[in-house]
C-alpha cells in the first residue's frame, strides 16, 4: 500500500501546474537570498581589502623612514611624527584586528549589519564597548535582510502549509474519504504516509535547491562538510515542526479553508508574534543604560584624574618598578601620564561598561530562554552560528580585540619609559591579531531540540487520533 501512495503522491505533485510554478519560485528566491548573502559578505571582503592596503602603504612609509633614522640621518618632521617614537608608532601605525567572515557568513546576516569587521586598537582609547557598531540603513534594520535563513524561516513554512493544508479535508471534502476507509489500510496510517512522502520530497529538494545555489555563488562553502551536514539536518528537523504541525490541524478541524487559517495563524505566532514579543519584552525587563550618559561620566573620570596625575605616576611607578629605571632623570610627558592613569581610568570605568554588558547579555540569557517555544528562534541561532554571524561571535571577537590592544601596548609601553627608540628589528616582531572562532557551533544541540518539539506536539495534540476508532470522526 505504501507504494501505491508514493506513486499515486509523485504523479499527483508532478501534474500540478501550480506547485511547479510554486517551487520554481521558490527557487528563484533561494537562489537570489543566497546572492544577496554573498554579495554582503564580498562587500565585507572588499572593505577588508581596502584597510589592509592602506595598511601596508603606511607600513611602507614606515619601513622607509626607520631606514633613514637608522643610516644615521635626522629626517625634518616634527616630533610627534617621527616613526623611530613608539607612542607614534602605537598610535599612527596601529596593527589591524580583522575578523573574516566565515565560509558560510552568506547564509544568515545575523549581527554583522550592526558589527564592524575591523579595528585598528591604538595605544590610546581602549573603550571599543562605545564603538563597535556601524551606520546601517534605518529601513535594513526595520525589515531585516534577504538571505537564506529568511527564506528558509520565514517563506519554507508557507511552501510547506500549501503542500499540506488540505490533505485530509480535500478528501472528505471531495466525497472520497469513505472510499478510503473501505481500503485495507486505516485512515490514520494512510495520512502519516501521505505527510511521510511529502516530508521527504519537500525536504530533499530544499537540500538540492541549498546545494545547487551553493553551486552558483560559492562552491568553497561545499568543503565545509560538517557544517553543512548541520544545515541540512536543522532544515530537516525546521520541516518536520511544520508537518507535524500540519497534521494536527488536519485531524483536529479536517475543513479546507478552517485549516489554512488555522496554519497561518500558527505562522504568525510563532515566527513573528512571538520572537518579536520576547525582543521586546527583554529590551522592557532589562533596558541597556544611556550610551549618552555612559560617555559623559567616562568624561568626568578622566577629568578627576588629569588633577591628581603626580599621585598617580608615583602609585604607578611603585608597582611597576622595571619601568622607573633612571627616575630621577626622566621627564614625565603626557604619555607617561596617560598610561599612569590608565589603570585607575579602567577601574573606574569598569562597573559603567559592565552594567552595560549585563544588561545585554540578561537580554540574551532571556531570548534563550523561551527560544524552545519558537521553532523560527531556534532556527535563526542555528543559522547564525553556522555562519559565524550570532552575537556570540561579535562579543568574542570584541574581546579578542581588547585582549590583542592590551598585548600591543604591553609591547610598546616598556619602550617609552626606558627611552628606548622603536627600530626596524622591533618592527618585525610586532604583535600580530589572529581572529579565532571560540564559539561552539551547537547546531546539534538546535536539531535535536527541534526534533523532540516536534516529536512531543506529534505525541501530545495527535496520538490519540491514530486509533482507528478515531477516524469515524472523520466521516462526519
Amino acid at each position: 500500500m505504501f507504494s501505491n501512495n508514493l506513486l499515486y503522491e509523485i504523479k499527483l505533485l508532478t501534474r500540478s501546474k501550480w506547485l511547479l510554478i510554486l517551487l520554481v519560485s521558490i527557487a528563484m528566491l533561494f537562489a537570489f537570498a543566497t546572492f544577496n548573502g554573498k554579495k554582503n559578505v564580498d562587500k565585507r571582503l572588499n572593505d577588508i581589502t581596502v584597510v589592509k592596503k592602506e595598511l601596508q602603504k603606511r607600513d611602507s612609509v614606515l619601513v622607509e623612514t626607520l631606514k633613514v633614522f637608522e643610516a644615521g640621518k635626522k629626517p625634518d618632521m616634527p616630533y610627534w611624527q617621527k616613526p623611530n617614537e613608539p607612542m607614534t608608532v602605537g598610535y599612527q601605525y596601529p596593527r589591524l584586528a580583522i575578523m573574516k567572515p566565515q565560509e558560510l557568513s552568506f547564509l544568515a546576516t545575523g549581527q554583522s549589519d550592526m558589527y564592524t569587521h575591523f579595528k585598528s586598537p591604538k595605544v590610546y582609547g581602549n573603550n571599543f564597548a562605545l564603538d563597535y557598531s556601524e551606520m546601517v540603513n534605518p529601513v535594513q534594520l526595520l525589515f531585516g535582510n534577504f538571505d537564506l535563513a529568511f527564506v528558509i524561516i520565514y517563506i519554507l513554512p508557507l511552501l510547506i502549509i500549501t503542500f499540506t493544508y488540505n490533505i485530509l479535508s480535500k478528501e472528505k471534502e471531495l466525497g472520497t474519504l469513505k472510499l478510503l476507509g473501505a481500503q485495507p489500510i486505516a485512515i490514520m496510517s494512510w495520512l502519516l504516509q501521505k505527510l511521510a512522502i511529502r516530508y521527504v520530497i519537500i525536504t530533499l529538494l530544499t537540500w538540492i535547491i541549498v546545494l545547487l545555489t551553493m553551486l552558483l555563488f560559492s562552491v568553497n562553502a561545499l568543503a565545509q562538510v560538517t557544517n553543512l551536514i548541520g544545515l541540512f539536518l536543522i532544515i530537516a528537523a525546521y520541516v518536520l515542526f511544520w508537518f507535524v504541525a500540519a497534521f494536527i490541524v488536519n485531524v483536529k478541524i479536517n475543513n479546507s479553508s478552517k485549516n489554512a487559517l488555522a496554519l497561518i495563524g500558527v505562522w504568525l505566532l510563532l515566527v513573528m508574534v512571538i520572537p518579536a514579543t520576547i525582543n521586546q519584552i527583554g529590551s522592557a525587563l532589562y533596558p541597556t543604560p544611556s550610551r549618552l550618559k555612559m560617555i559623559n561620566e567616562i568624561r568626568l573620570i578622566k577629568k578627576e584624574n588629569e588633577e591628581k596625575q603626580n599621585e598617580i605616576m608615583n602609585d604607578y611607578l611603585r608597582t611597576h618598578p622595571e619601568l622607573a629605571q633612571n627616575n630621577d632623570e626622566q621627564r614625565f610627558g603626557f604619555w607617561h601620564n596617560y598610561f599612569a592613569s590608565e589603570k585607575v581610568m579602567e577601574e573606574k570605568t569598569k562597573p559603567l561598561l559592565n552594567d552595560y554588558d549585563i544588561q545585554l547579555k540578561k537580554q540574551q540569557h532571556l531570548i534563550s530562554t523561551f527560544k524552545y517555544i519558537s521553532p523560527a528562534i531556534l532556527m535563526q541561532q542555528a543559522l547564525n552560528n553556522i555562519s559565524g554571524t550570532s552575537e556570540k561571535h561579535y562579543n568574542d571577537y570584541k574581546k579578542q580585540v581588547f585582549e590583542f590592544s592590551v598585548r600591543w601596548r604591553n609591547y610598546l609601553v616598556p619602550m617609552l619609559f626606558k627611552n628606548e627608540k622603536f627600530t626596524l628589528e622591533d618592527y618585525s616582531s610586532m604583535p600580530q591579531f589572529n581572529y579565532e572562532n571560540r564559539i561552539k557551533n551547537e547546531v546539534w544541540f538546535n536539531f535535536i531540540a527541534l526534533t523532540l518539539i516536534s516529536l512531543l506536539l506529534f505525541f501530545v495534540l495527535g496520538s490519540k487520533h491514530l486509533k482507528d476508532k478515531s477516524a469515524k470522526n472523520l466521516f462526519l
